[in-house]
């Protein structure tokens, strides 16, 4: 069932359009419920909506930072070129000062401590370009940045509340660093900038002086915003004058065709979209893939100390493919992200087809699959990178040799449904009973020996 059409989901769809068809020309990757999207600008558009992270892997020049530019200018009605402007541009010699505050000098030389913040953490939606340029040992820095929206520096304390966060990433080169485990999974979903289609590079490369950006620019306000952001004052004061400006550019971008979001508009996607629940068939694959992730039937629960399962004779759940476990972090992402798709779609609820394509978005860049997961798949002819392809893969049908978790789901659901009505009548033995039995001493699927424990309450 579908609600009524909503002015919001109008303006959301039509900002979407604009980029799309006029700044970040792409072709369409994504598609959910029949409806067919590009996965980059999609994720990017839900990241907006509920204040995420992402990141975007792609070639150089493969329009990564573009997008997230685009997105954050029109969704938060600020001046590209001040969105460019405060962006982070990743490098080795990047410090904690360089990124998030110094020490102000001319007070320190009185023996006064205070704090001069960087741009990038006073204005709102955040973009780090080449991310994996920055040292391991400094990516610690942002951790609660990226996490909370926390920014620490000496004694001082700025909490911005959740902001959309994109960081961008090339592939692998002599310059690039690894991204530590902690980062990656503060990062609720990644995706690839694509080859957009030779039809639509002509069309880029005859825009050589980036003549469609001027609309999303304006000077003269980004000089009277860095006036405020090098103003000194509280943060409070200088975003409620930030604020002022932003309402002149959203008027200007209005003016122009924009279906402008107001701050009250965004606040009340938040609130939609946090309503949204889950159908029975989003919860019962949520629970079967959360299960696969977490469960182990060697060491108890899945751990990234240990290494993965090897006995094949207790089935190749994803427990056995990949190296680590789940975490709490990813599974709110998953519902999240799941809910934004179901309120872009108009949807009163989150079906399965939003949570089976939404997921490998979710967690390909956190899962790492073991060497005989990856050698399986090596020869397939595929669209996406290798990773996010086994991704897909595993978490739909899968192969005849590596059944997927959709596939499993579509097998248990009937046995699992059983074991919770009888739970639900209070038939709490005989639901252990036939939890055990469906899980078959390991050979069952896991959600079974999961749904005994608690039952049991061990």
């Amino acid at each position: 069932m579908t609600k009524k059409s909503s002015s919001l989901q109008e303006s959301v769809r039509g900002l979407y359009s604009l980029v799309a068809d006029d700044f970040y020309l792409c072709r369409n990757d994504f598609e959910a419920n029949g409806e067919r999207f590009n996965s980059a600008l999609l994720m990017g558009t839900l990241t907006e909506l509920n204040r995420g992270n992402m990141l975007l892997f792609g070639e150089y020049s493969g329009g990564k930072t573009t997008s997230a530019e685009y997105l954050n200018a029109v969704f938060n009605g600020l001046p590209l070129d001040l969105v460019k402007r405060v962006a982070i541009r990743g490098n080795p010699q990047l410090t904690e000062e360089k990124m998030v505050g110094r020490p102000h000098y001319g007070k320190m030389h009185q023996g006064q401590e205070d704090v001069v913040w960087q741009h990038f953490v006073l204005v709102g939606p955040k973009i780090f370009d080449e991310f994996n340029r920055l040292p391991e040992s400094n990516q610690s820095v942002v951790l609660n940045g990226v996490d909370r929206g926390e920014w620490n520096y000496l004694n001082d304390f700025i909490s911005t509340g959740r902001q959309p966060f994109f960081a961008t990433c090339n592939y692998a080169d002599r310059g690039n660093n690894g991204l530590i485990p902690p980062i990656l999974d503060r990062f609720d979903v990644a995706v690839e900038s694509k080859f957009p289609g030779v039809a639509n590079v002509l069309h880029i490369a005859q825009d050589y002086d980036n003549d469609k950006d001027r609309v999303l620019e304006n000077p003269e306000l980004t000089r009277r915003a860095l006036t405020i952001l090098n103003s000194g004052k509280p943060y409070r004061e200088a975003q409620a004058e930030l604020e002022k400006l932003v309402q002149e550019h959203e008027s200007s971008l209005s003016s122009s065709g924009f279906p402008m979001l107001s701050k009250d508009d965004k606040e009340r996607i938040v609130r939609e979209v946090r309503a949204i629940p889950l159908s029975r068939d989003a919860e019962q694959y949520f629970a079967l893939l959360v299960a696969e992730m977490n469960t182990s039937e060697k060491y108890g629960q899945k751990r990234s100390i240990d290494s993965p399962e090897g006995d094949k004779s207790r089935g190749l759940y994803l427990n056995a493919l990949f190296s680590g476990c789940g975490s709490r972090r990813q599974e709110k992402s998953l519902v999240r992200y799941a809910q934004s798709l179901a309120w872009l779609q108009e949807h009163d609820e989150v079906n399965l087809d939003h949570m089976t394509q939404v997921a490998p978005y979710v967690l390909w860049h956190r899962i790492k699959w073991t060497p005989e997961t990856e050698q399986a798949f090596r020869d397939n002819d595929r669209v996406d990178p290798s990773d996010l392809h086994i991704t897909k893969t595993l978490l739909n049908d899968g192969t005849n040799e590596l059944p997927g978790v959709k596939k499993r789901f579509v097998e248990s659901q009937a046995n699992y449904q059983r074991v919770i009505d009888l739970a639900a009548h209070g038939k709490i033995k005989e639901a252990v009973r036939e939890a055990k039995e469906y899980h078959a001493g390991g050979k069952g699927h896991p959600i079974f020996k999961d749904a005994a424990r608690d039952l049991e309450g061990v």
